[in-house]
């Protein structure tokens, strides 16, 4: 069977408030998110903690769950809902990944079904010296000959070809289920990622290199390069 696709977006951001509604060519950028997701075919849902977020979305064939509940993290907003959730494979596509292609959540798909790990995710290669490469906002992470996933960091870890981590993430349902037993880890704290709580407390986490790039708005020049974006198209 095949996986969920779970869309987490809060209303509120610290670097770009209210960036889920942001306009975007025409589109906010929630809407934008849920189009690529509706077109791999696989069923959609939109966890929110705001009217708006729905009102944005309400008439696409995705499905809306509303919750209020403080979350720290997209994971553990999933988490907190796993009971109007359906499915034993979660896919956790970010709110705020506007042109993510329907064949690289298809290709989680396909890696989430097969592999017998807790949490999957991409990773794409990246010089030291490009810009993903030094920035600190995109995550990097070294893996085991298998694809095991031994450690992420903002800040260069590995070779001169990064593995730049792709925001995207495929679950069990059992680790969400689960997710709220995990303790806080010191290294997440001092990274600031939450991937670090997984690795410290022996959730085991598969890497798979990916030819997708995965373009998140994080900062206002982000957004201003995805209206950019679509202003080419």
């Amino acid at each position: 069977m095949n996986a969920t696709i779970v869309i987490p977006a809060r209303i509120e951001s610290s670097r770009l408030p209210k960036k889920v509604l942001s306009d975007i060519g025409g589109k906010t950028l929630i809407q934008r998110v849920v189009n690529q997701c509706m077109i791999t075919g696989l069923e959609t849902y939109v966890i929110t903690d705001s009217f708006e977020v729905y009102e944005s979305v309400r008439d696409t064939k995705v499905k809306v769950v509303l919750q209020q509940a403080e979350a720290s993290s997209g994971t553990e907003r999933i988490s907190n809902v796993m009971t109007s959730i359906p499915g034993e494979k979660i896919i956790n596509v970010q709110g705020d990944q506007p042109f993510i292609s329907p064949e690289a959540i298809l290709e989680m798909n396909e890696h989430l079904l097969k592999e017998n790990y807790d949490v999957v995710t991409p990773y794409k290669l990246y010089d030291k010296n490009s810009k993903y490469g030094k920035s600190q906002d995109k995550p990097k992470l070294v893996t085991s000959q298998s694809g095991k996933v031994l450690y992420f960091s903002r800040h260069p870890i590995g070779t001169d070809q990064l593995k730049i981590h792709m925001g995207i993430y495929g679950y069990t349902r059992n680790f969400l289920e689960n997710f709220s037993q995990l303790k806080t880890s010191q290294l997440e704290e001092t990274e600031r990622l939450e991937q670090l709580r997984f690795l410290d407390n022996d959730v085991s986490v598969f890497s798979y290199e990916t030819e997708h790039d995965v373009f998140s708005v994080d900062t206002p020049e982000d957004l201003e390069d995805a209206r950019e974006i679509v202003r080419k198209l």
